[in-house]
């Protein structure tokens, strides 16, 4: 049965006082056809009408499906480009960190080397004074007018006599007394 016909049983069954349903069932506009031909609405059959109808339901729920999942991608995104913001705002503050760990590093190394006087090894500050009674006399006046507050002498023999070579005598080291020559170390107390 075509719906023009369906009206008119309608305003028999409900219509009002004078037969008349309300004025929007009489203009129910045109149906494009899946061949994109038009047909006016009243015109089409029940059936056809009620199948167009369910496609026309399936049809806005695939489309709210879609924008749907369009909505949900449009949020993903602009999360993803929250995280990477994030991530690039958190990397320049580990390199700042990173920076001023190194700057605090460089100074607290220099604060170190201030506070912490370096000993150096023990060198000698004369070598080859010969062990004779000009070697003693230059070593007099070094003990006479060196600091003693601040800087100790240790005088070390250098070199063992020709006469005592080959006896074993220089494996820890020998005397003053069996020495040509001596050695003076000045160091810091």
């Amino acid at each position: 049965m075509k719906i023009k016909k369906l009206i008119k049983l309608l305003e028999c069954i409900e219509g009002n006082t004078e037969g008349k349903l309300p004025n929007d069932v009489y203009h129910l506009g045109t149906y494009i056809r899946e061949n994109d031909s038009c047909v006016d609405i009243k015109e089409m059959d029940f059936v056809h009408v009620m199948r167009a109808f369910k496609r026309a339901i399936n049809y806005d729920k695939q489309l709210e499906v879609s924008v749907s999942q369009t909505n949900q991608i449009t949020k993903l995104e602009q999360e993803v480009s929250h995280l990477r913001e994030k991530l690039v705002s958190e990397e320049r503050a580990r390199i700042m960190r990173i920076k001023d760990l190194k700057e605090r590093n460089a100074y607290l190394q220099e604060r170190i080397e201030e506070l912490i006087p370096i000993k150096a090894y023990p060198k000698y500050d004369f070598c080859e004074i010969p062990n004779d009674s000009d070697g003693q006399e230059f070593l007099d006046n070094v003990k006479k007018y060196l600091n003693t507050n601040k800087y100790k002498v240790r005088v070390r023999g250098q070199h063992i006599k020709q006469e005592l070579k080959g006896k074993g005598l220089t494996s820890y080291g020998q005397s003053i007394d069996e020495s040509t020559h001596l050695r003076v170390y000045i160091e810091e107390k």
